[in-house]
């Protein structure tokens, strides 16, 4: 019998091989089960990934086994959610780590930029090698009060000064960073024009120019989900 998923962190039983999310790379997808802190419009994890209470989960261990046992089918490594780092550090950490021992390959975290600091430290400690980091909304260029009504269209959440900063931060680390395999990416909210999206691409591009780093970013398009 498996151990309570309450405090715990928790995957998603199916892991998806892509060509596609880090190119170069054939890579495994692996969802956390820890729900996320945004319900974004038209989000195609929220029914299964964050709605959906745990039942048929794997632990930590069990992903590191399965990853040990089927390294040779992929050579990149994804972690997605929900929000993968709404977990705690301690657990994260832990589960890095133990990964770090039986998989040697590229590392990559899927996250919406809500946790800087651990983000930083996950860095610092090279237990991840890059950050696909979403900037759904000029977060510098809008005010959580007076353009709530935004906010909660695309993030689904009306969210605090700091919280938007604490993404603008997320989004600085990153470019700071320069990873090879890291990017920014919006998704094309169809609610938002196109000066949103040229908003957020002249951030990222004057944050590259001023770490000297070259973090692509991708304005992805909006699939709906059915």
């Amino acid at each position: 019998m498996q151990q309570s998923c309450k405090h715990a962190l928790v995957f998603y039983p199916r892991f998806i091989r892509t060509f596609d999310d880090l190119p170069g790379y054939t890579s495994v997808l692996i969802h956390a089960w820890n729900g996320c802190n945004m319900r974004c419009h038209g989000c195609h994890n929220y029914d299964e990934l964050i709605a959906k209470r745990p039942v048929d989960y794997l632990t930590a261990e069990q992903v590191i086994h399965r990853l040990q046992s089927g390294g040779a089918l992929f050579d990149a490594v994804l972690l997605s959610g929900g929000e993968f780092l709404i977990n705690a550090l301690p657990e994260i950490t832990a589960f890095l780590t133990g990964l770090r021992t039986v998989f040697d390959g590229p590392v990559v975290v899927f996250t919406n930029g809500t946790y800087p600091d651990k983000l930083q430290r996950l860095l610092d400690g090279g237990l991840i090698d890059g950050v696909h980091l979403d900037m759904k909304l000029p977060y510098h260029c809008l005010d959580p009060e007076d353009d709530r009504d935004i906010y909660e269209a695309v993030l689904g959440i009306a969210p605090s000064a700091r919280y938007c900063r604490d993404i603008l931060d997320s989004v600085e680390l990153v470019i700071a960073h320069n990873s090879r395999l890291s990017q920014v990416r919006t998704v094309r909210y169809p609610m938002l024009d196109q000066p949103y999206f040229d908003q957020i691409r002249s951030y990222v591009d004057a944050l590259n120019d001023q770490y000297g780093s070259d973090v692509p970013y991708y304005l992805n398009p909006y699939v709906a989900h059915h």
